[in-house]
């Protein structure tokens, strides 16, 4: 009976072991947000496609797309998507 119990756990201990080593090698890098918003930035300026600058959640790289797209395709309206007066006052200014 003893024999049984401790092969029974050496069997759960190793299982354990396999399990938790497949599970470490799947693990992959996540990106950060940044990283995220800057793919769909470069995405953005490559598609000329405005719609993507609304998803994009760091500001900073939000007010790039907005600015880059609008001076690209000569459109001052899409300034007005910047906040600030300031912002979208240089916005137009460069265009």
């Amino acid at each position: 009976m003893k024999r049984i119990l401790i092969l029974l756990t050496l069997l759960i201990v190793l299982t354990g072991c396999g399990i938790t080593g497949k599970v470490v090698e799947e693990v992959k890098e996540q990106q950060t947000q940044e990283e995220k918003d800057t793919d769909n930035l470069i995405q953005a300026i490559s598609e000329e496609d405005v719609s993507i600058c609304y998803d994009l959640q760091t500001q900073n790289i939000r007010e790039e797309c907005f600015k880059s797209l609008a001076k690209d395709l000569h459109d001052p309206s899409i300034c007005n998507n910047l906040l600030g007066r300031s912002l979208r006052d240089d916005c137009k200014e460069d265009i």
